[in-house]
């Protein structure tokens, strides 16, 4: 059995300790060492995972143990760090988005494909198994001809960032909502449907104090002339159990598929009485995060692309940008376009 791919995570807050838990339980991975700029953030992830610990980013490119670099660090700095460590023969993983800017994205991957090393997206929400049960039934040909997709993601994190959190600031988190959350709904959309062709959106700012907006609503039409919309909110409550708004609807003309994170998928059919429901018990149980971490592994030992890679979260991130781009123009704006402008 050949040794475990040996990695640093990089950017320790919630959402990097999260990871690190995923990457823990991953056959075929081991984290070594760890870094963020804060000491006591950094010692309580070694305490936490029985690793190293480095004082400076450079140290943990340049050290001989680490095979990768799991970056969960702000949205604006994914370019820097991760062209810094494919300089030194280290694949990436990197958190969505796959940068906050469409150059930095362009940039990290020419990087990482001059390096020859692996770049993979943290796509994460495209690996729950309701999206691939979601994805077969539509393989599957059950809703007959599609006509339109729908989805939302929506949660009250926004009124909970402050001046002290990098989402607080329009540099950090353009777009707000769209970007940070809904973004994993751009992918989606990717996943199920194919790729985006033009965006047009309208963002406001209702309740939240920070420099990004707050809610998003976003028409997209893919290169195969489906039309879908996309709504995201940062003030929509949660319930107790901490769930939040997150689905994903397909309507065809023999029947429609509605797909909640919490509840499971449903059918309504042609002339059928009431919608059947899909028990998640009856598909395979997966933890998603350690799906995404084995593709990621499988990735860099059998030197193939992983399933999300630098070309997937470019479109996506462009997609974004479409949306932003339009909401500034009064008008639909091409997802081709804005890749060409920010070359």
């Amino acid at each position: 059995m050949s040794d475990p791919l040996k990695v640093a995570v990089v950017g320790l807050g919630r959402w990097g300790n999260t990871l690190a838990s995923y990457i823990e339980r991953t056959p075929g991975m081991k984290i070594t060492t760890c870094f963020t700029r804060t000491p006591e953030k950094r010692k309580a992830f070694r305490e936490k995972f029985s690793c190293g610990e480095e004082a400076s980013y450079e140290a943990v490119v340049r050290h001989p143990e680490v095979d990768a670099v799991v970056i969960a660090a702000p949205n604006n700095k994914h370019a820097e760090l991760a062209m810094a460590a494919a300089e030194q023969g280290k694949h990436v993983f990197v958190d969505k988005p796959i940068a906050a800017s469409l150059p930095d994205a362009q940039k990290m991957i020419r990087a990482c494909e001059d390096a020859g090393v692996t770049l993979a997206v943290g796509a994460s929400s495209r690996w729950l198994r309701g999206h691939r049960l979601f994805k077969q039934l539509l393989d599957e040909g059950t809703i007959g001809t599609l006509a339109m997709a729908e989805t939302n993601y929506s949660n009250d994190r926004g009124l909970h960032y402050t001046p002290d959190n990098w989402q607080w600031y329009k540099e950090g988190s353009p777009g707000g909502p769209l970007l940070q959350v809904a973004i994993h709904q751009v992918d989606n959309l990717l996943y199920l449907y194919g790729p985006i062709k033009r965006a047009s959106a309208a963002f406001s700012k209702v309740k939240t104090k920070s420099e990004i907006p707050d809610v998003s609503v976003v028409w997209f039409e893919f290169e195969s002339g489906l039309l879908g919309t996309l709504g995201t909110s940062f003030i929509s409550p949660r319930t107790p159990n901490g769930r939040y708004t997150y689905f994903m609807n397909a309507y065809g003309d023999e029947a429609n598929l509605y797909h909640d994170r919490w509840e499971g998928i449903k059918i309504l059919r042609k002339d059928g009485e009431k919608r059947e429901e899909i028990p998640y018990e009856e598909y395979p149980r997966q933890d998603y995060l350690i799906e995404e971490f084995k593709d990621f592994e499988g990735a860099v030992r059998e030197g193939r692309p992983p399933e999300v890679g630098g070309a997937e979260g470019l479109h996506v991130l462009a997609s974004v940008w479409a949306a932003m781009r339009s909401w500034e123009r009064g008008e639909p704006v091409e997802v081709a376009e804005v890749l060409e402008e920010d070359e």
